[in-house]
């Protein structure tokens, strides 16, 4: 390593035409650490949420290796032809430059991007002038440590591999015997997903025939109602059978807040009677192992091992990959690194394989019908054209970036495209459960699997001139499917017409798998729906909750911007409490798109007043169980 730089004004690429190279790798060894432990004291520190996966003390060095090297070839090309434009100095300047660049990038986001530039190019200006006069101590620094620096990369990759198999290997090692012929569990959310915009709910288009088919062998749940309209809290309500605000997951710190270890998991409870648990989801971000949601999950696959998640692993790689012109010049509007409904089944089934004589808990999320709503050839042309929606995903990506609601700006035609899109999505993800449902019938064990089928949330397409979720507490974000199949405890072709709640699920699937009494979480199971047993006959209608918390940050249009909202749906009512106090009052079976708030009439006075109480009671009583405390509407008019 001895004499590896060029000490002279320029560097002599036909002598030595790797020198430059093995300085791009330095300088990019350097900053992926520095970037490294920045990540660090916000995540151990300040107790920061980073939305990154453990493959980042690798990924982040490898990322800035294959831009600074990419750059170092062009500048090698540039010093074959004309060796005097690149000598060490410029070079140095350069490579400072750009690590400057993107640390503060990093470390400082709201700084001005003119500041970030300014203060880059100050550092940059004065490393090249030390190198300029230490030539010599350049090269002996490089030669010394650059091997050193790569070979720790190595060393993390490998053992960052090894050691998460040697944790999984040991923790199946310890699992005790499951009970005998113990039905599998398989909870697939469909992350995004409303029930208006599914054919198997009476929607026009055929969105999900292979739904219909599941429904005609269980249970079709007419109203299910998610807990909160985004993904965190309403995942963490389905894994415990909590609601929203009995749990961590919020952004009140102005950071969000994973799920504590406050309340068990249907997973570990699962887990610590026999059953293999993993988890496979492609919302990475929301539904993350940072999230609190992989607790208990022996296997979870989060974040991939992609050349995409690569460049995405370093702020530079982020940087240029979320720039509106260059997705635009590219024609590239997706998110990178995605996984589709396909590689989620490919990866489950992969790990099923390996799981003979054992029941499994699997959880699948697939995010194919969450925004830009991008689905594959042939289903991006199956309710519409593609091309008209390009202008508007360039609008919709700046305004993501930029926080802001601009999607009002649309056109009735330019709304109708993004519907079109997004039920192309769902016709997709419900091809791909075909192709799920039909491997595990070749594997015969479907009809031994507890098959639950919902989401977590829905989506706005101007609804009270909202767009996308998380901002509101409407229906078009709370009903979601729910289908539920199991051929030895579950009737075929069941409908329920009753509102249930999604955080059922939990005491649900722990009465099908024969979980013993001492295991309860809160809610009734929803078995009470079809089976005729004295504790069923019992339970009345329970008011069902939705709750979502004040966000820092978000556009001045979202109703959430006013304080924390809370809504409660019982009997054919749908009531809602604002941040700022004011209540609206919903009829859905007369009045499904929610049009005529019924908050100011005289019976809707009377109502209020109800939902007051049963909306108290629960936040009071909110660690005991809550049966026959909801008052009853189902023969008011």
């Amino acid at each position: 390593m001895k004499n590896v730089l060029a000490i002279g004004s320029y560097f002599s690429t036909r002598k030595r035409p790797t020198e430059l190279l093995l300085l791009a790798v330095w300088f990019a060894l350097i900053v992926g650490f520095a970037e490294l432990a920045v990540l660090a004291v916000r995540k151990f520190i300040l107790d920061q949420m980073l939305f990154v996966g453990p493959q980042v003390i690798w990924m982040t060095p490898l990322s800035y290796v294959l831009f600074f090297v990419g750059i170092g070839l062009v500048l090698q090309g540039i010093a074959w032809k004309w060796p005097r434009l690149v000598s060490l100095r410029t070079t140095v300047f350069l490579f400072t430059f750009l690590a400057a660049f993107s640390f503060l990038f990093l470390w400082y986001p709201r700084l001005h991007k003119l500041a970030i530039l300014f203060l880059a190019l100050g550092l940059a200006v004065q490393a090249a002038r030390l190198s300029a006069t230490r030539a010599e101590g350049v090269q002996r620094l490089v030669g010394r440590t650059v091997g050193w620096m790569a070979g720790l990369v190595l060393v993390m990759a490998v053992g960052l591999h090894g050691w998460r198999a040697l944790v999984e290997h040991g923790e199946m090692a310890k699992l005790a015997p499951a009970r005998a012929q113990a039905p599998n569990v398989l909870l697939i959310v469909l992350d995004t997903v409303r029930a208006q915009s599914l054919s198997v709910y009476g929607y026009q288009r055929p969105t999900t025939p292979q739904l219909e088919k599941l429904a005609k062998r269980g249970v079709r749940f007419e109203r299910a109602i998610s807990t909160a309209p985004w993904t965190a809290p309403a995942h963490a309500s389905m894994f415990t059978g909590r609601w929203p605000h009995e749990l961590s997951t919020d952004w009140k710190t102005m950071h969000l807040k994973p799920l504590d270890a406050t309340h068990p998991t249907l997973a570990e409870v699962l887990g610590a009677r026999g059953y293999a648990t993993a988890g496979f989801v492609a919302n990475v971000e929301m539904a993350g192992y940072e999230t609190g949601l992989s607790r208990g999950f022996t296997h979870y696959e989060d974040y991939p091992v992609s050349a995409a998640e690569v460049v995405l692993s370093s702020s530079l790689g982020r940087l240029i990959t979320m720039s509106p012109k260059l997705r635009s010049l590219v024609d590239y509007y997706d998110v990178p690194s995605r996984k589709t409904a396909a590689n989620i089944n490919e990866a489950f089934l992969d790990w099923q394989a390996g799981q003979p004589g054992r029941p499994f808990f699997a959880f699948l999320n697939y995010f194919d019908a969450h925004e830009p709503y991008l689905p594959p050839q042939p289903f991006d042309s199956m309710f519409g054209p593609v091309s008209p929606r390009k202008n508007h995903l360039t609008l919709h990506l700046r305004a993501h970036l930029a926080k802001r609601e601009d999607k009002d700006e649309m056109s009735p035609q330019e709304i109708q495209a993004e519907v079109d899109a997004y039920e192309s999505a769902i016709a997709y993800m419900d091809h791909q459960l075909g192709h799920l449902f039909d491997e595990l019938e070749k594997r015969k064990i479907l009809d031994n699997t507890v098959v639950i089928i919902t989401s977590d949330h829905g989506e706005q397409f101007g609804e009270h001139g909202l767009f996308e979720h998380v901002n509101s507490l409407y229906l078009p974000l709370l009903h979601v499917p729910l289908l539920i199949s199991y051929p030895d405890a579950v009737p075929a072709g069941l409908s329920v017409s009753e509102p249930v709640s999604l955080r059922n699920l939990p005491s649900t699937v722990g009465e099908l798998v024969g979980l013993k009494e001492s295991v309860s979480f809160p809610g009734g199971s929803l078995s009470r729906f079809w089976s005729n047993t004295p504790e069923s006959r019992s339970l009345e209608i329970e008011p069902l909750l939705s709750e979502v918390e004040f966000m820092p940050g978000v556009p001045e249009s979202w109703p959430i911007i006013k304080g924390d909202m809370k809504s409660l749906v019982l009997s054919q009512y749908h009531y809602i409490k604002n941040g700022d106090g004011r209540e609206e009052l919903y009829d859905w079976k007369t009045d499904p798109g929610e049009e005529r708030d019924l908050a100011a009439s005289v019976e809707g006075r009377q109502i209020l007043v109800s939902f007051r109480e049963n909306l108290d009671t629960i936040l009071v009583n909110d660690r005991t169980p809550r049966q026959n405390t909801a008052k009853n509407y189902a023969n008011k008019p």
